[in-house]
This record gives C-alpha cells, sequence and structure tokens, in this order.
C-alpha cells in the first residue's frame, strides 16, 4: 500500500500546490468549557462549532473544552472543514486542550509542566486540571511539517508583581519555550496557541520571545501596539488596536463592574497570543473574533475573545529576536528564592503540624485511661478529628511540598545555565541570537 504522506509531487502540480498554500489561518479560542459550572456551556460549544464550520480556519486551537462530549460535538460539526482532530487527555479533570486540523496529524503528545499550582487551593483548580502542553506534528500538504503547541498557563488571580502564582506560570512559560525552541532548532514550522494569562512584556512573554525564539503574531502585523496594563482606552479601540481578549466590556460575562462613566474599559488584558516561528513564517493579518453573540439567548459564545491571525509559509525580509540582558534572569531567580522561601516555611509548618499532633495523640490516649468515660470518648473523637487534618498537612508536607520545592531548584538551576551561557557568549563576543536577516 502506498504511502499517503510521501513526497511524490512533481512538476506543475507540486508549484501549484505550494503556491496555494503560500499560507495558512489560524484560530485560538478558549471556551469557558468547564462542566457543571459554565454557564448555558452546551448551546454555546455547539455555536463555537457552528462558527468554525462556517470558517475557513486551517489549524484551531481550544483551551477549557474539558468535555469530552464538548468536542465531540464541535468536532461533528467541523469535520468537513477539519477532518483531523486530537482532544487531550490529562490531569484528574482533563487538560481541556484541542487542536484540529485541515492537514493529519501525524504524532501528537501530552506535556504536563512540573508546577501548576497547589492542591489545596481545590476551589481555584489549576492544579487538578493537569495543564500542560499539547503538541501536534501536522503534515502540511507541500509536504512541510507543521508543529502546533497549545497551551493554558496558570491563572493569575492577583496583579502582577503580587500574584502568588507568578513563579508558577513563568516556570511553565520557560517549559514551553524550551519546546519550541527544540522544534525551531529542527527547522519545523512552529506555532504556540492558546490562554498564556500573560500580559505583554511580562516574564512569561518575554521568555517565549527570546528563549522560545518566538514571535508575537499580534505584534509582527501591528509592531506599534503598546504594552499598557491597565488600558486607557474605550472597549472597541482595546479589542482593535490593542488586541484585547479578556475581561473586555464587551463581552457579557464580564460586565460585573461598573462601566466608567467615560466609556473605558480598564479591566481588559491581552491574555490569548498565537506566536510563530519567524525563521520559517510570517504573520500577515491578526484580529479578534468571537465577538459576536448567540441570536436566542444574547451571550457571548466565552468569556474570552479568540485570535484570528494569517500566516504565511515564508519567513519575512528581515528576521530578528528580541535579546533580554542577563540581568532579566537574575530577576527571575529572585523571584524563584522569594517563591521558595515562602513554600519551605509552609512545608516546615505542615510537617510540625502532623508530629505535633503525633505526640499530643499520644498524651491523649495515655491521659484518657485516667478520665471519666464520657469526657475520654469525646476527647479521642475530637482527636480524630484533629488527626485528619494534621495527616493530610503531612501528607502534604512529605509529598507535594517536597515535589514543589525540588521542581523550584530545577527551574533555578536550568535559568542560571542559560545566564551563564550568555555570560560566555558575551565574552567570546557572540551576543545572543538577535538579527539574522539581511
Amino acid at each position: 500500500m502506498a504511502d499517503p504522506f510521501a513526497d511524490e509531487k512533481t512538476g506543475d502540480k507540486t508549484s501549484k500546490m505550494e503556491a496555494d498554500a503560500s499560507s495558512i489561518r489560524v484560530l485560538s479560542l478558549n471556551c469557558w468549557g468547564l462542566r457543571y459550572l459554565s454557564q448555558h456551556r452546551a448551546a454555546r460549544m455547539a455555536f463555537i462549532g457552528d462558527v468554525i464550520a462556517k470558517s475557513d480556519w486551517e489549524i484551531v486551537g481550544l483551551q477549557e473544552c474539558w468535555s469530552h462530549g464538548d468536542y465531540q460535538v464541535i468536532r461533528e460539526k467541523t469535520k468537513h472543514l477539519l477532518p483531523y482532530g486530537k482532544f487531550y487527555f490529562g490531569g484528574s479533570i482533563g487538560a481541556g486542550l484541542v487542536i484540529m486540523s485541515k492537514w493529519p496529524i501525524e504524532q501528537s503528545s501530552m506535556f504536563r509542566y512540573p508546577l501548576n499550582g497547589r492542591p489545596t487551593a481545590f476551589f481555584r483548580g489549576d492544579f487538578y486540571v493537569g495543564k500542560g502542553v499539547a503538541s501536534a506534528m501536522i503534515r502540511h500538504e507541500s509536504g512541510r511539517h507543521i508543529e502546533v503547541f497549545c497551551t493554558h498557563l496558570h491563572a493569575p488571580y492577583e496583579a502582577e508583581p503580587n500574584d502568588s502564582y507568578l513563579c508558577h506560570r513563568t516556570a511553565q512559560a520557560w517549559e514551553i519555550s524550551k519546546l519550541l525552541r527544540g522544534s525551531v532548532q529542527k527547522g519545523h514550522i512552529t506555532l504556540a496557541l492558546g490562554d498564556f494569562n500573560m500580559i505583554p512584556d511580562s516574564f512569561a512573554h518575554k521568555l517565549l520571545r527570546s528563549y522560545g525564539h518566538m514571535a508575537d503574531a499580534w505584534l509582527s502585523v501591528f509592531p506599534d501596539t503598546p504594552a499598557i496594563s491597565p488600558p486607557t482606552s474605550t472597549p472597541e479601540h482595546n479589542i482593535q488596536v490593542m488586541g484585547l481578549t479578556c475581561d473586555s466590556m464587551l463581552n457579557t460575562w464580564r460586565q460585573t463592574y461598573t462601566p466608567p462613566p467615560d466609556n473605558l474599559d480598564p479591566w481588559a488584558k491581552r491574555l490569548d497570543y498565537i506566536f510563530h516561528s519567524p525563521l520559517t513564517t510570517s504573520a500577515t493579518s491578526a484580529k479578534v473574533c468571537f465577538m459576536e453573540k448567540l441570536p436566542d439567548i444574547g451571550c457571548s459564545p466565552s468569556d474570552h475573545f479568540g485570535i484570528d491571525v494569517t500566516i504565511k509559509l515564508t519567513p519575512p525580509e528581515k528576521i530578528s529576536f528580541p535579546t533580554v540582558p542577563k540581568e532579566f534572569y537574575d530577576d527571575i531567580m529572585a523571584l524563584v528564592d522569594v517563591y521558595e522561601k515562602r513554600e519551605e516555611k509552609q512545608r516546615f509548618w505542615r510537617m510540625a503540624h502532623f508530629f505535633i499532633m503525633i505526640a499530643v495523640s499520644i498524651g491523649i490516649i495515655v491521659g484518657s485511661w485516667w478520665m471519666p468515660r464520657p469526657a475520654a470518648l469525646a476527647l479521642w473523637v475530637a482527636d480524630w478529628l484533629w488527626a485528619i487534618g494534621s495527616t493530610l498537612d503531612g501528607v502534604m508536607g512529605f509529598c507535594f511540598f517536597n515535589t514543589e520545592i525540588r521542581a523550584l531548584k530545577e527551574f533555578r538551576e536550568e535559568i542560571r545555565m542559560q545566564k551563564a551561557t550568555i555570560e560566555r557568549e558575551e565574552a567570546a563576543g557572540e551576543g545572543q541570537l538577535a538579527d539574522l536577516g539581511n
């Protein structure tokens, strides 16, 4: 049987296919599809599928599509346009990541982030969804490989730099940057899509662009876009000029704030991105999409708007990467140091709670022999309830905090090695990878 992926195209047929396949259209959308909690989920997922089915997107990355049933609904509606798709499994309730393609997916993998929140923050759920990087190796009709990475980084619950999860999100950005860098070095057409939960010029954004060798597609198309947070413009300006996708006053799920009297949109953020490898591609257009409302319900399809980018499969005339000074890595290591000390204190007190409980419980058991029966029984019940909580603290100290602290140490060592590499290059007069064009 003939290999369907064999490169047998020749002559005029090859030239025509290369001309027709000179660019691809890509979508990234956070669907807000948490089962039982996301309102109007079924109707919104069906609507998302209908919109995609009527479009000409050729690669689609979805986040927060946690239900396999929702994925099947979208797949059924879009399979004529995107016949290849992958739902990625991970964590206790799923990774929520989906990649769909017009062209065959030859390989796929799911990489879970070593640092991804804390199990005690069960009401936030980041730890339990098993966030990571979904990747798909797609064989383009031209015969070239497109490696697509789709991710959803840890959510911020406070504004930077006071966000207690900033260290975890920065570590996640480092992990996906390593994957992207490896793909770019292999010469693949590399794309990264997702809800990165970061703002421009943050640690994570700089890591993806510098170490990951990637370009922010919005900035490729609109290089003069200012990195302003919070924004000081109208909702329309924030979307059309700034590319802001989350917490917009135009989104029905984010109208929990009182609109300012001057029609500004100070809570909007740019959290959703499409990155491309400028060594092999260039972005020719970018816009915010999925701003329409469901006709019957009148709500937005998701609490995020989507990003729609057209990628040309040829590099720009001048290729450049942003460089960061070595002090940038010092700032990251300082961030890790502060967070690690906090977690070491947490581990100490949780372990202390566990061992104190053991000592006190022994004393209660011994002393209860000389106490009246009802009083001893009540004391035993209280001791057992306390033992349950302190045992959980002991398990957290032994298992989670030890694992987290070791992952933090590994992250710091990798950052330190990168800084040392930059210092060696500076000493040798080589400098970082910057301008590669003519």
